[in-house]
């Protein structure tokens, strides 16, 4: 019994690591987009769907999480750094401020946008696949331990994910960088002994 307890412990903590980790990334990603981008533009709504995929991933999360306490008992804890008075309700709450590193925005209707980007910004656009396939697989791990079940309806998210990622993709080609950050960046490299050619690329290849 004390192994089985460990065990979904320790896959519910890394399932939250990961989820901590998604959620960070998604609203900053979603802050620079919501910042440079109208509601209408596709860039935006690509950005905003690819955000909003992983809801059945945090759900099925929280299915498990229920199950856990059901087996095992209601608990207090600190996880990855956070402390939960009532797990149950807090551990995989979406949009929790705890997890986010940068303000809320709210703008009015007619406010325009300059539909350029910041490197900062482009880096988190880069990084959502790969912190949501992270929290997906680590979801997986969880809800396979305690909820088989729904480990399809998790596999078909990921489909889901993966396509609204390329979507992405294609839309982030199209998206002007700040042309000052992409000249501080190359001098950043050559600074640090690239050959001005291999920092072309270097910078070419970020965005």
């Amino acid at each position: 019994m004390e192994s089985k307890i460990r065990r979904d412990l320790a896959s519910l903590a890394t399932a939250h690591l990961h989820f901590a980790r998604w959620e960070r990334i998604r609203h900053r990603a979603k802050t620079y987009a919501l910042i440079f981008f109208p509601d209408s533009h596709p860039f935006r709504q690509a950005v905003d769907t690819v955000c909003n995929d992983l809801e059945t991933v945090r759900y099925e999360a929280e299915v498990s999480l229920h199950r856990i306490v059901r087996a095992h008992g209601a608990f207090r804890c600190t996880i990855n750094g956070f402390f939960f008075e009532n797990p149950e309700e807090d551990l995989f709450k979406s949009d929790a401020q705890r997890y986010h590193d940068c303000p809320e925005y709210i703008f009015g209707k007619g406010i325009q946008r300059e539909k350029v980007m910041p490197l900062a910004g482009i880096g988190s656009i880069h990084a959502l696949e790969a912190r949501g396939r992270s929290f997906i697989t680590a979801a997986e791990q969880l809800v396979e331990a305690t909820t088989p079940r729904g480990k399809r309806r998790l596999e078909q998210t990921a489909k889901v994910f993966d396509s609204d990622c390329k979507r992405v993709d294609r839309q982030l080609k199209r998206v002007r960088v700040d042309p000052n950050q992409k000249a501080h960046a190359v001098l950043c490299l050559l600074r640090a002994g690239l050959p001005k050619e291999s920092a072309s690329i270097v910078l070419s290849f970020l965005v």
